[in-house]
C-alpha cells in the first residue's frame, strides 16, 4: 500500500499542504498572549510550539471524522522534548489518544529494514554490490525483471533494492489490472482479510506485472524490492527477520514498543491505535502480513524518535563509507524530493534545510532535521490525510524560537 504514501504524502500535496501550513501559521503569530488557546493536558512543550501545533493537530485529525487519532512529537539532543501532544481517540468511538499509544508505521519500516542490512554489511556479510542472485536461490529470483528477453531478477544488487533503483514492479499498484486500479497482488489481498502471506507467495505475482526499466536507469517506488531485502536478511543471517530486527536494533536502542506484527508477540501493554483506511480499521486485518520488509513494523514516537537519533548521530551506522551511501542522492522526479537508502530528503523550503526519515501509508512519520538536530515523529492514523503541514510549522516556530 505504500506507493500511495509517496505520492499522496510528500509529492502532490507538497504545495497545497504549505498552503494551508501557511494560513495556520499566520493565524498561530495572530494570537496574541491573552487570546491563544492553552495547549490541553494531552501536550507537553519546553518552548512555545504548543497551541499552534497542538491546534494544527486538532485540524488535521478532526477531518479523520473520527477514524484515526493523532500524536506528534518533537525532540532534540540537547534539550529532549520540545512538545508532544495528541488528539483524537485510540480506536473510532473509543478512549482518547494517548502520548505513549503504539501504531502501525506503514513504510517508515523501510528505514529499519535498510538500516538492519546496512548493520549486516558493516559487519561484512555481504556488500552493496552483491546481487540476489549471489544471494538468494535461483527460484527467488528467476523471472522477477524479465525486458527484451533479458531475466534481471538475479542481476539485482542490494543497492538498487535499496534504493528502488532496481526496476522492479510494486506489487500493491503496479500494472496490468485486471480492475480499474487493482492487479492480481492486491485483488487476492483485498478478498482475503485473514491470509497470513509469505514473502515467496508475493514474489510469485511479479512475473505477471510489468517491468518498470533496466536496472539501475530511474527511480520507481517499489515495495517488492524490500521484500527481496528482508529475505537476503534472513538468507545471510540465518535468522527470520523479526528475530534480526530486534538482536540488531530493537534490543540495543531499548525498542521496547518495537515489534513486526503477526511474526512477533506484542512485547508490552501500551495502548494500540488502529489505522483507518477511510472508515476501514486497518489494524486487526491479518492480510497486512504483506507489508512484511517494507511495512509491517508498529512501533511509538518513543521508540521512533530514538532510532531516528541512533541514526542521525553514528550510533548505528558507525562506517562513514556507509554512512554516505544511505544519504546518496537519487532524484524521485518530484521537487525537492530525493531518495538515499531507505531514506527520503525532502526540502523544508524557505531556507530551513532538509528533513531526512521516512513516512508510511497511513499518515505515519520519522523525519530528522539536520539543520536544528530535531527529530520530528507520529501519526495521524489515517490514509487520507497529510501529515506535512504539523512538520512545516514545527520547522518555522522552532527557527522563530531560536
Amino acid at each position: 500500500m505504500n506507493n500511495l504514501t509517496i505520492t499522496n504524502r510528500i509529492h502532490r500535496p507538497l504545495r497545497r499542504a504549505a498552503l494551508a501550513a501557511a494560513v495556520l501559521l499566520c493565524q498561530a503569530a495572530a494570537a496574541t498572549p491573552d487570546t491563544a488557546p492553552i495547549a490541553p493536558p494531552s501536550s507537553t512543550a519546553t518552548i512555545p510550539l504548543g497551541p499552534p501545533l497542538q491546534r494544527t493537530l486538532d485540524w488535521l485529525v478532526a477531518a479523520n471524522k473520527g477514524y484515526g487519532g493523532g500524536v506528534f512529537r518533537v525532540a532534540s539532543a540537547a534539550d529532549g522534548v520540545l512538545w508532544e501532544g495528541t488528539s483524537g481517540e485510540l480506536t473510532h468511538s473509543g478512549l482518547p489518544m494517548q502520548r505513549d499509544a503504539v501504531f502501525q508505521i506503514a513504510s517508515t519500516s523501510k528505514a529499519f529494514t535498510a538500516v538492519t542490512a546496512l548493520l549486516l554489511i558493516q559487519e561484512g556479510l555481504f556488500s552493496l554490490d552483491d546481487t540476489t542472485g549471489d544471494l538468494l536461490p535461483p527460484e527467488t529470483t528467476a523471472g522477477l525483471l524479465v525486458i527484451d528477453g533479458h531475466d534481471y531478477g538475479p542481476e539485482l544488487t542490494v543497492r538498487q533494492l535499496l534504493a528502488h533503483t532496481s526496476g522492479l514492479p510494486d506489487y500493491w499498484y503496479d500494472p496490468p489490472f485486471i480492475l480499474p486500479g487493482v492487479n492480481a497482488f492486491l485483488f487476492d489481498y483485498i478478498i482475503a482479510p485473514n491470509r497470513f502471506w509469505e514473502p515467496n507467495e508475493i514474489l510469485a505475482y511479479i512475473p505477471d506485472l510489468d517491468p518498470i526499466f533496466v536496472p539501475g536507469t530511474g527511480w520507481h517506488y517499489s515495495d517488492t524490492g524490500y521484500v527481496l531485502a528482508g529475505l537476503i536478511i534472513e538468507a545471510v543471517t540465518g535468522e527470520p527477520l523479526h528475530q534480526v530486527y530486534q538482536e540488531r536494533l530493537f534490543t540495543p536502542l531499548g525498542l521496547d514498543d518495537t515489534w513486526l506484527q503477526w511474526r512477533q508477540p506484542r512485547p508490552g501493554d501500551t495502548p494500540e491505535s488502529h489505522r483507518y483506511e477511510g472508515t476501514g480499521d486497518m489494524y486487526p486485518k491479518i492480510h497486512q502480513t504483506a507489508d512484511w520488509a517494507g511495512g509491517g513494523l508498529v512501533s511509538s514516537t518513543r521508540d521512533l524518535e530514538r532510532f531516528a537519533r541512533a541514526l542521525a548521530d553514528g550510533t548505528l551506522i558507525q562506517d562513514p563509507a556507509l554512512q554516505a551511501e544511505m544519504l546518496h542522492r537519487t532524484p524521485t522526479g518530484q521537487p525537492d524530493v530525493d531518495y538515499g537508502l531507505g531514506l527520503f530528503l525532502v526540502e523544508l523550503g524557505n531556507g530551513q534545510g532538509e528533513i531526512i526519515g521516512h513516512d508510511g501509508y497511513g499518515n505515519s512519520w520519522m523525519y530528522y532535521w539536520p539543520k536544528q538536530d530535531v527529530t520530528m515523529v507520529g501519526t495521524l492514523n489515517q490514509t487520507e490525510n497529510n501529515w506535512w503541514p504539523l512538520v512545516k510549522i514545527a520547522a518555522t516556530l522552532i527557527e522563530w524560537n531560536r
